[in-house]
């Protein structure tokens, strides 16, 4: 399944990153959200906004997105339940998607899954119909988690790597993408200080700003998307 037409690529969170990691950077702790505004040759087609909550010893990452334009759009909530280590114990994501040039994506989708060590399970639906199920193994060496269209994941990703990633000319980690059920490789290839290209798989993303540590722009000159951050 590919939930991706609407131009805007985004990533979800991570394997192996501790809350305290996050903590540490003032810009990102949890009980404060943020807002992703996205904006189209000037226009803005939408938001997304998100938040890190402290639950039952645990940690919730949740994001509402809004995002469409013409007659196209894709709104939906998502939640990442994890450790204080940082281990991802369940995903869940709720998405309504209508791209009247891919009929085929249109509907009411949800995506759950569970992580067991190097094993992933999960299953996907589509107007409550049975798309997918099976497991994953996601095999050595750690792995982060991404999605289509979920931008302020991609911080949450680049607030973990940050410390290496800002060393390097060019930084690769493997991904689980969620709406594919596959591991992808992701690479950062820096442009200049603070702005790094960005791809999934051989697919150009487009350019990151980052702020020590934080993501506070994308855009994807081709297609006119601009994304920046407001807290």
């Amino acid at each position: 399944m590919r939930m991706g037409s609407l131009r805007v690529i985004g990533l979800l969170l991570v394997m192996g990153i501790s809350f305290s990691h996050c903590a540490q950077y003032p810009r990102l702790r949890h009980g404060e959200t943020y807002t992703y505004h996205y904006t189209r040759r000037g226009v803005e087609i939408g938001t997304e906004v998100f938040s890190i909550e402290a639950q039952g010893g645990h940690f919730i990452l949740k994001a509402d997105t809004n995002i469409g334009e013409a007659n196209s759009h894709q709104r939906g909530n998502s939640e990442l339940v994890f450790q204080k280590n940082g281990n991802p114990l369940a995903y869940f994501r709720h998405l309504d998607v209508k791209l009247p040039e891919i009929p085929a994506q249109n509907g009411l989708w949800e995506l759950r899954y569970a992580f067991h060590g190097k094993e992933v399970t999960g299953g996907v639906t589509k107007d409550g119909s049975p798309q997918w199920e099976g497991s994953i193994r996601v095999e050595k060496e750690r792995v982060y988690c991404i999605d289509n269209n979920a931008l302020s994941l991609l911080a949450v990703l680049v607030k973990a790597i940050y410390p290496k990633l800002r060393k390097k000319a060019i930084y690769s980690v493997r991904a689980f993408h969620f709406s594919e059920a596959k591991v992808r490789e992701v690479t950062f290839r820096k442009v200049r200080d603070g702005v790094y290209h960005c791809r999934i798989g051989r697919l150009d993303v487009g350019d990151l700003s980052i702020r020590d540590g934080m993501l506070v722009k994308y855009e994807d000159r081709k297609s006119g998307l601009v994304v920046r951050l407001e807290q």
